[in-house]
């Protein structure tokens, strides 16, 4: 068959080498889609407990990858000056407009979720951190915020005051870290200056400096080259043997490329050593090939009188073609079946690993299997050279010496590689199973001393989330609930390398202290669930409807404990995840559990599932090994010789990790896999070369000596060319990954070759098998058989809108903005409202509530009430809003649980609205002469005809004020009401936006209209606000009396 085969190639040479050239040229043009990205998707084991508890966090409240920077003063001082706080305040506005980003969870002093919670004598003052110039009274005030909140203390502020925290969540998904990383790195240096110093910390900065380091194989794979060339012209001795390998080896390689960037497959830090091991193998089988080739030529030179040199030069390439191709593709298709047998993993990474190396080699295959004898018989044939020059060299002499040995000491080979056996069993116990990225790097990189800087002055760059899931709505407003999870932070505190923990229980205790005047006393827990449902929605009068997303879902049916640790030891995260699991387990109460996530939990769930991974990893590819050997030599003996090396090799592999220290992590898991997969090519090799030698002696010794003389020698070029490639990743100095990876490798590949050429024969010495007594030819009959198998066995893995433009027209757009101001504003009204807020995740909550409105009687200020009647939690808390035209606006609420009125101490224009996406200011709206306004376009919104209409505040105090940088109306041509307005931010990103429906008019006489449906689309948090009056009438005999605190505590 494969002489057939061989001659097909010789004979259609030309047709087969512009087929491999033209899919070169189209897998080459795929490889511009290949990039280098870390994505933690693929790298955690998606059925690991820790693994759903971190996806469960994330979804439920936002956070799972985290950058935490700090920010200090040069001169060593506090924080507390401007030159530090400006900063903070341009690295919060900065970066949250960096793409990746999630702009909501951004936690610092000048973030909006930030808010101090202080008591104001009876009164509440929930208010920003700081805003305004930064002069010795804000500086001062801001002190006072810091040190009067010590939630904060350790997560904003370091409590030495030294360093401030700029802490935000990213979503890196597909696109991987490097570029969001890059995009802060780059406004970090740009704010950095001689008064302030800036430093980076947490996982994505640790991927993304994983992605940054792994592209060194663009150094390391020439280098690779050279050195494999060197060694093949050694091998050679010819500028043929050194070129065709490389020539193959490289086309090996853009195929396994071009193949990933076909399918759109990323390369991380793991397989990203894929070219090099495709590079080697490659260029191995090649130098089989050639090395055959060269015997063929030979002795057909030498026996044959008659023939032209290109004739003789073809039959040499059918010869050698015929009797190495059973071989090479057994050999190589059991390679294949090894890698691909990684796709059991349950880590994405690995398995893409195992799956694209395998096709990379089925790849090497073909091409070595067509494009070599094609291009060999179009080259000039080698000079034979005179018998008496051809005498034996060092290797020669070598291997005659060996096979005597092997005969005359087998005994005392046997229990030297006992020896080696047993040591290695005595180090495995001791292999460390650690999966810490820190440790990826070397001591001195920047990102493990900045590291290192962050974590002895903050509370921790790393995160635990513990998820308390009940079965009910409002389960977790219940005080027993959030009594367990105070308990569980004061346990959890006290273990080694937290720095501190957060949860909705901090901020209601706070609350309840300041609710009740300040005293140290009540800094407690509120005593029901209904005075911790009036107390969050106390707050979100002045908060915002997100500021608690962290802690608490829309339901409360579920809550998030976040704990800040200074390690992201796996062997820590196994220890500290089942001593909360062991804590909480007997203090649950009925209905709740927990969920444990957070990026240290999910590196130990690396390292358990890498553990018991790796052992039936390593099971399964010996199996695969025996079952192939077993069928091709059909024998089970064989199969059992086949494996003999290779457990040999895994044994000293995981002993050289536990005597060296070298951990069991992500990148180090596929070495035992390669080592299985690459080491049995030398054990096929070198039987079914034996067999052949057996056929023609019957003297061990000789057949043994011309084995290692032949195969021997080729698995000795094997063996050094993918040593050689990979010890050039020992040069990846400080990066772990690469040298710890090339220690292993290398030491794999000698391993292998010595336990093929030495442990093998001296087995078959010892106890002669009796399938090296057949007929090697019909073994290379039989290797179609192992074609099939692998064939099987990769095919089960396969299973595995622009806008319109309109002419510009003499618009006066002041006067679109009054007439749209005035449009809606009615001396007073009596309205009946049913609010939906809708979080990202799509949970809702709905409030029913009853509300007037009056003008006061300076025709400008308005008055407010909002009265709740339902659900039943917040009944008839009530709120009344008095607007004071130069001054602070007046909030006051009515709590039913303290059955006391307070007033909200806040600048209410930017504050959110009873808890919904629109403020203070987007419901009563703003006054035209505040505003520079600027007609754009004619253009339709509901089917209505309308103008848009750009406006900007004219002064820095009314941006601050509004919160706003722009607004931009729809402004129906008919009625003058705003059908649209998206709002942005004060960094120019679009933040929100409003659409008005169902537009009635509410007050024919003087020509006032009212929206009967509001939806609002929070566009950088994903919150929705849906607000449909069922009732709606402008009347002018409101009475009064609507507007005091006696009509908030006549409850209903």
């Amino acid at each position: 068959m494969f002489r057939h085969f061989a001659t097909f190639v010789v004979r259609r040479r030309l047709w087969i080498l512009l087929a491999i050239l033209a899919m070169t040229v189209f897998l080459g043009l795929q490889i511009r889609n290949l990039k280098i990205v870390i994505n933690p998707n693929t790298m955690l084991p998606a059925h690991h407990e820790n693994v759903i508890g971190t996806n469960l966090a994330e979804s439920l409240f936002g956070s799972k990858h985290v950058i935490v920077i700090g920010v200090g003063a040069a001169n060593g001082g506090t924080i507390y000056q401007p030159d530090v706080l400006s900063a903070v305040r341009r690295l919060s506005e900065r970066i949250g407009a960096v793409p990746g980003v999630k702009r909501h969870t951004m936690m610092s002093l000048a973030a909006d979720k930030a808010k101090s919670i202080q008591a104001d004598g009876e009164d509440l003052k929930v208010e920003r951190m700081f805003s305004g110039a930064l002069d010795e009274a804000e500086l001062a005030a801001v002190r006072q915020k810091v040190r009067k909140n010590p939630i904060y203390a350790g997560t904003l502020v370091s409590r030495d005051e030294t360093v401030a925290s700029v802490s935000v969540a990213i979503d890196a998904g597909a696109g991987g870290f490097r570029a969001i990383v890059d995009g802060v790195d780059k406004i970090i240096a740009e704010e950095s200056g001689p008064a302030v110093v800036m430093r980076a910390s947490g996982t994505p900065v640790f991927f993304a400096a994983v992605e940054r380091y792994a592209q060194r194989m663009g150094i390391l794979f020439p280098l690779a080259l050279i050195l494999i060339g060197i060694i093949h012209y050694e091998a050679f001795r010819t500028m043929q043997g050194l070129l065709l390998p490389l020539v193959t080896a490289l086309l090996a390689v853009v195929w396994g490329l071009g193949i990933m960037g076909a399918a759109k497959v990323p390369m991380d830090a793991f397989n990203a050593t894929t070219p090099i091991l495709i590079l080697a193998v490659a260029a191995g089988h090649a130098v089989q090939i050639l090395k055959r080739y060269y015997e063929e030529h030979h002795r057909l030179a030498r026996s044959e009188a008659g023939g032209s040199a290109a004739q003789l030069n073809d039959r040499a390439i059918v010869e050698s073609l015929s009797k190495v191709a059973p071989v090479m593709l057994t050999a190589g298709l059991v390679a294949v079946a090894g890698f691909f047998s990684l796709v059991t993993f349950d880590i994405a990474t690995i398995r893409t690993f195992g799956i694209f190396t395998g096709l990379g080699i089925l790849s090497a295959l073909l091409i070595e299997l067509t494009f070599i004898p094609a291009l060999r018989s179009y080259l000039p044939a080698p000079r034979v050279a005179p018998a008496a020059a051809n005498g034996a060299r060092l290797w020669d002499r070598l291997a005659d010496a060996v096979g005597v040995l092997i005969v005359k000491r087998r005994a005392v080979i046997l229990l030297g590689f006992l020896a080696v056996v047993v040591g290695a069993a005595v180090c495995m116990p001791h292999v460390n199973r650690e999966n810490s990225t820190k440790t990826y790097f070397g001591d001195g990189v920047k990102v493990r001393q900045d590291d290192r800087y962050l974590n002895a002055r903050l509370a921790g760059t790393n995160t635990v989330y513990v998820v308390f899931q009940g079965k009910h709505k409002d389960q977790m407003k219940d005080p027993a609930v959030l009594a367990v999870i105070e308990d569980a932070q004061r346990h959890i505190e006290r273990m080694p390398q937290v720095g501190k923990t957060l949860s909705i229980v901090d901020f209601l205790k706070k609350m309840n202290q300041s609710m009740n005047g300040g005293a140290a006393s009540v800094h407690a827990l509120p005593s029901t669930a209904e005075l911790v449902s009036q107390y969050l929605l106390f707050y979100s009068m002045s908060g915002d409807p997100t500021d608690f997303d962290a802690y608490l879902d829309y339901d409360a049916r579920n809550a998030c404990l976040v704990i800040w640790t200074r390690s992201d030891s796996s062997k820590y995260a196994q220890k500290i995840v089942q001593d909360i699991r062991d804590y909480l387990g007997p203090r649950l109460p009925r209905d709740v559990t927990i969920q444990v996530g957070g990026s240290v939990p999910q590196s130990s769930a690396l390292s358990e599932v890498l553990v018991e991974g790796k052992i039936k990893n390593v099971a399964q590819m010996i199996l695969a090994v025996f079952v192939a050997g077993a069928i091709i030599f059909r024998s089970l003996v064989a199969g059992l010789y086949l494996i003999i090396p290779l457990l040999v090799t895994v044994m000293v592999n995981f002993g050289m990790m536990g005597l060296t220290g070298i951990p069991l992590n992500t990148p180090n898991s596929v070495s035992s896999a390669m080592a299985i997969g690459i080491g049995a090519d030398y054990a096929i090799y070198l039987l079914y070369r034996i067999r052949e030698e057996l056929d023609k002696t019957s003297d061990f010794t000789l057949a043994l000596q011309e084995t290692l003389r032949t195969a021997g020698k080729a698995v000795i070029y094997v063996a050094t060319a993918i040593a050689g490639g990979y010890a050039v990743l020992m040069l990846s100095f400080d990066f772990y990954v690469h040298i710890w990876f090339g220690m292993l490798i290398v030491l794999s590949m000698v391993v292998s070759a010595v336990s093929a050429l030495v442990l093998i024969p001296c087995l078959l010495s010892m106890w002669p098998p009796a399938f090296l007594k057949g007929r090697a030819r019909r073994a290379g009959l039989r290797s179609a058989g192992a074609a099939c198998l692998a064939i099987a066995m990769a095919a089960g893995v396969a299973g595995a809108v622009a806008p319109a433009e309109a002419r510009a027209e003499e618009v006066n757009a002041a006067e679109l903005a009054e007439k749209s101001y005035q449009a809606t504003r009615v001396d007073s009204s009596v309205s009946e409202a049913t609010f939906t807020m809708v979080n990202a995740s799509g949970q809702e909550r709905v409030r029913q509530t009853f509300g007037a409105t009056k003008l006061q009687a300076n025709g400008v200020d308005n008055r407010r009430v909002i009265r709740f009647r339902s659900p039943s939690d917040v009944r008839n808390t009530s709120t009344l809003v008095l607007e004071n035209t130069g001054k602070s606006d007046e909030i006051w609420v009515y709590l039913p649980g303290l059955k006391k009125v307070r007033r909200l101490a806040s600048n209410n224009t930017k504050s959110s609205f009873v808890g919904t996406d629109l403020s203070y200011g987007d419901l009563v709206g703003y006054r035209t002469a505040d505003w520079n306004h600027k007609w754009l376009r004619k253009e339709d919104v509901q089917g209505v005809p309308c103008h848009v209409v750009e406006s900007t505040p004219r002064t820095p105090e009314i941006a601050a004020d509004s919160g706003y940088s722009k607004r931009v109306n729809w402004i129906a041509r008919d009625n003058s009401v705003a059908l649209r307005t998206e709002f942005y931010d004060a960094n120019g990103n679009l933040l929100k936006t409003a659409d008005n429906a169902e537009v009635r008019q509410v007050d024919a006489k003087h020509g006032k209209w009212q929206a009967m449906a509001v939806s609002v689309k929070n566009h950088q948090t994903g919150h929705k606000t849906l607000i449909k009056l069922t009732r709606f009438e402008a009347k002018g005999n409101v009475a009064d009396d609507y507007f005091t605190t006696r009509y908030m505590e006549k409850e209903e």
